[in-house]
């Protein structure tokens, strides 16, 4: 083709688009009555005016898109609206087939719009596409249309952005409101203005009242406590200088707190803010969530009490540990006679913490104490030589550890110079309360060695007197008959309520 034959077809072309562009024009303006549109059926003959003119006018007017559409999809006719919607000129819209402005994804849909369309009325939702490739949701309905003896559809869209926004709004609200409602902390949304507008139910139970509506500061009157606030809130605590700082922007996360309210006076509360946005990420308000923490403030003081209290015990226990050691090094003439005695002695200590561990350092029956303290000699042929009984008398976590180290002495006294000491020997042990809350306890062996208070005085002997006296409070009567030897123990234990023993009838009890 030579470069005149080439000229000469693009003006022919611009000729043409020149003819198109103008009867569009005289289309969009009522200037023509009919459209040739040619089909697989051949050219068919669309009326545009006459009859029909009023209800264009009317069309033209409504408040939803309006389309007359061939049989195969393609567009006949747009009102303004429709062009409005797509923003989209309607010179590029009629005569282009229907599925053009349609989602990808809906185009199986608009082919049985149209197969379903011709014949009856349908119904469906689809998402249209504008020149900036954003979505419009919308919903169509299509029913057949005749124009001239010729068929057709009509097709009216409406734009269901603001409803499907209302809907997302409502699920939002809906999935906000179940989590308020399941949430285990006390939750509260406020606005800038400080006015609650949202409240969990456990919020509104743990302030016994209902809450939405109400000023945040009236209504949950809360005073930072912690130890550490943040920056802002160091020099003022109060809930108007969170409140603020909060709708400025600021975050904050576990915070300590206490509501200023009678019936929450003993509780404690770890506080979270921050702002909430919406859509346009514009500040409407804050979120503030509650957090109980009393039972976890109660276990942290309780163990603090509890480590201070283990620290003096450890203290205690080493000092009784120190002095023991020195008074058996002092008294023992030799290494393996001083670590006899001395790891003894630790047993003895050992076995009443022992004890006191196993009741959580409560009050400890003193038939137990015996029990355990005489058990290491009544093996299988010596259950009839030992023999205790007394009521049931509960002593205190302080005296334990000292009697304890008093019934080791005796015991090992009667194992190597008394009862203990013969397959003969017997040992009776026995208690009772006295009127005056003293404790009365009687240690008497028979059928040991003949005894003397030279072979039975030393370290041991000065030790039962000591602790009896200075641990105790009480007194130790030593008596050292021919007969055997006994040994008469009395201490008081406090005369409180809650101290006192639970005495039951004075039942001598005899274990063998």
């Amino acid at each position: 083709m030579t470069g005149d034959e080439q000229g000469a077809e693009i003006e022919e072309l611009r000729q043409r688009l020149s003819e198109a562009e103008e009867t569009l024009r005289a289309i969009y303006h009522g200037a023509i009555d009919a459209l040739v549109v040619r089909g697989p059926d051949g050219p068919q003959i669309f009326t545009l005016r006459g009859a029909q003119e009023p209800y264009r006018a009317f069309v033209e007017h409504m408040n939803e898109g309006a389309l007359t559409l061939s049989p195969d999809g393609t567009i006949l006719y747009s009102n303004r609206h429709f062009a409005d919607l797509l923003e989209c000129p309607l010179e590029q819209i009629v005569g282009k087939p229907f599925a053009t402005f349609v989602s990808p994804p809906d185009h199986p849909t608009v082919t049985a719009v149209l197969a379903d369309g011709i014949r009856r009325s349908v119904r469906r939702e689809l998402s249209l596409l504008r020149r900036d490739e954003s979505v419009v949701p919308v919903l169509a309905a299509a029913g057949p249309l005749t124009v001239d003896e010729t068929s057709a559809l009509l097709l009216i869209v409406t734009d269901l952005t603001a409803q499907k926004q209302s809907e997302e709004v409502a699920a939002a609200e809906r999935f906000a409101r179940s989590i308020l409602e399941q949430a285990t902390d006390a939750v509260v949304v406020y606005d800038r203005s400080g006015r609650i507008t949202k409240a969990s139910w456990a919020a509104e139970r743990l302030l016994d009242a209902p809450l939405v509506g109400q000023p945040l500061t009236e209504a949950v009157p809360i005073a930072v406590v912690g130890h550490d606030p943040p920056e802002l809130l160091r020099r003022d605590t109060s809930a108007d200088t969170l409140l603020d700082a909060a709708l400025a922007g600021k975050s904050f996360h576990g915070i300590e707190a206490r509501i200023r309210k009678e019936n929450l006076a003993d509780r404690h509360f770890l506080l979270s803010a921050g702002p909430l946005y919406d859509h346009a990420a514009q500040s409407i308000g804050c979120i503030l969530t509650l957090t109980d923490i009393t039972d976890r403030k109660r276990a942290e003081e309780h163990q603090a009490m509890l480590v201070a209290e283990l620290n003096h015990r450890v203290k205690n226990i080493l000092a009784v540990v120190q002095s023991v050691a020195w008074q058996t090094l002092s008294n023992s003439r030799s290494l393996p006679g001083f670590r006899d005695a001395f790891d003894g002695r630790l047993k003895a200590i050992s076995l009443a913490h022992d004890i006191l561990t196993q009741i959580r350092w409560g009050q400890v029956e003193l038939e137990h104490l015996v029990a355990r303290s005489l058990s290491p000699y009544r093996g299988p042929q010596r259950e009839a030589m030992v023999t205790w009984s007394g009521p049931s008398l509960l002593l205190a976590a302080g005296t334990v550890v000292p009697l304890a180290m008093v019934l080791h002495e005796l015991s090992t006294n009667a194992a190597k110079y008394g009862a203990f000491s013969r397959e003969a020997g017997t040992l009776d042990v026995s208690w009772r309360l006295t009127d005056d809350h003293t404790v009365e306890l009687t240690w008497t062996e028979r059928g040991g060695p003949p005894v003397t208070a030279q072979s039975r005085s030393g370290f041991g002997t000065k030790l039962i007197t000591h602790v009896i006296s200075y641990d105790l409070h009480g007194q130790a009567d030593l008596a050292f008959d021919r007969d055997g030897f006994r040994c008469t123990l009395t201490f008081p234990i406090p005369a409180d309520r809650n101290a006192l023993p639970e005495l039951r009838a004075d039942k001598a009890r005899q274990r063998g």
